[in-house]
């Protein structure tokens, strides 16, 4: 029988769908169902049949056995057994052969036969017989056995059984029909009941997909009163609840993009603030770096010759003495000053004195090479810094810049000055005011010596 409610292609992997699994399960049921009432009603029913059979045989032994008793009466001796027992047979063709035999159990002697003298026949197994009773023995020819009086005599009767055995087999095509149309109400009753849980569970599937598409509004209404109904309802509140979220959502979001807005304009206006403040205070900090830093470029520079002063070489004598020592490097200290600088400033005054440091001051600056340091010691005095120098090419360096200095006048139009040096090279780890004093005591060498001229502190 075709499929009444065809169901779609099945992925690999897919188990049965629900609509599958109530048809199978209902008819299941319903086999099961008419197949054990069907064995039941045919056991019953051949089980009555089967006691009428055996009632049936019963009573014909008994009539059979009173009929021929009453022969028996007439001639109780020796009365005409096979006489009798063929006008029985004559007269009952139901009876399809009849036997008398007699003598015990364990000897029997057969005094009549229907189908005639000398007929092979097979005694089934019996004992003591009371009464008109059944024969149950396997194989046997006979099937009903009765007493006869006058001593040990048995009746034995094969009666015909063919309409008994037509009726149980009526009785077994009806039941076998009738199995076959409970087979097919149950297939139609499967079929009707999985189609009608298969279009509910649908409406529920195209509802599910409207909730999960956002459209919450309608409603899934069923007809009956049953689990699928109070399902319905359920997810008819479920829906309710989510479309009362949503628009709860909806409103919070709208409240929140507004509440957002408003931080957004906040905090826009707290950072256009905030670097307004940033720019004031960057630029309250670079004036104080600048002020800080001409403070230290004050405290540091000779205000006449915008050297170095004297605290100011002094802390690049130490950086330079450090570097020296931690690179393993050279560094020459050159202290100069200007000869008879005494008389210039008596003979021409205090001003001029001060022009020609100022000058002195420019020439040994625009000697120096970019790493060099030049600084005014004190009064006409000048301490000069050059790294990675060797004591003799500053010794050779220091007589150029001085017959440089002695060529030249400081002053346009006033007289040539001399200058004396004196220089000594660092020696680590000696404190770098001990070159110095090296330096210094080389200067005075060269001041005793005549001046406008080179010494060497050893």
């Amino acid at each position: 029988m075709a499929d009444p409610d065809p169901m779609p292609a099945r992925s690999p992997g897919r188990g049965l769908s629900i609509g599958r699994r109530l048809f199978y399960t209902h008819l299941l049921v319903a086999l099961i169902v008419a197949l054990a009432l069907g064995a039941h009603l045919h056991w019953a029913a051949e089980q009555e049949l089967r006691q009428a059979l055996e009632a049936r045989l019963v009573d014909n032994a008994r009539l059979a056995a009173k009929s021929l008793a009453r022969t028996g009466e007439a001639e109780p001796h020796d009365a005409d057994w096979p006489t009798a027992v063929a006008a029985l047979t004559e007269g009952n063709p139901g009876l399809r052969r009849v036997v008398v035999v007699a003598g015990s159990a364990e000897a029997r002697i057969v005094l009549a036969d229907s189908a005639g003298p000398g007929s092979a026949i097979s005694l089934p197994p019996m004992g003591r017989l009371d009464a008109p009773a059944l024969i149950r023995s396997p194989g046997s020819a006979f099937n009903a056995a009765a007493p006869l009086p006058g001593g040990q005599r048995v009746l034995l009767l094969a009666i015909a059984t063919e309409d008994i055995d037509s009726k149980l087999q009526a009785l077994r095509t009806d039941s076998a029909i009738s199995f076959v149309i409970a087979v097919v109400l149950a297939l139609a009753m499967s079929a009707w009941l999985a189609q009608s849980a298969r279009g509910i569970l649908r409406r529920f599937s195209a509802r599910f997909a409207d909730i999960a598409d956002g459209r919450l509004d309608s409603r899934l209404e069923l007809a009956t009163d049953d689990e699928f109904a109070e399902l319905a309802r359920a997810l008819n509140d479920m829906s309710e609840r989510l479309a009362k979220s949503q628009r709860e959502r909806e409103q919070s979001a709208v409240e929140l993009a507004v509440a957002r807005d408003r931080l957004e304009a906040m905090v826009g206006e707290r950072t256009a603030e905030l670097e307004r403040l940033n720019l004031q205070h960057r630029s309250e900090i670079e004036q104080r770096c600048r002020l800080e830093a001409a403070l230290a470029e004050a405290a540091a520079t000779d205000t006449m010759t915008r050297l170095l002063n004297r605290r100011g070489v002094t802390e690049a004598l130490g950086h330079a003495a450090d570097q020296a020592q931690r690179q393993r490097g050279r560094l020459v200290v050159v202290i100069c000053d200007i000869d008879h600088f005494k008389q210039i400033n008596d003979r021409h005054g205090h001003a001029v004195g001060d022009q020609a440091i100022v000058a002195l001051g420019r020439r040994l600056k625009a000697s120096l090479q970019p790493h060099e340091v030049a600084g005014r010691w004190g009064g006409e005095e000048f301490l000069l810094l050059w790294p990675g120098l060797s004591l003799d090419a500053a010794e050779a360096r220091c007589n150029a810049l001085r017959e440089e200095i002695a060529g030249r006048p400081l002053i346009d139009g006033a007289t040539p000055v001399t200058v004396s040096f004196g220089l000594a090279e660092y020696i680590p780890p000696e404190p770098p005011d001990r070159c110095v004093l090296r330096a210094d005591r080389a200067l005075y060498q060269a001041k005793d010596e005549g001046r406008n001229r080179v010494r060497v502190g050893r």
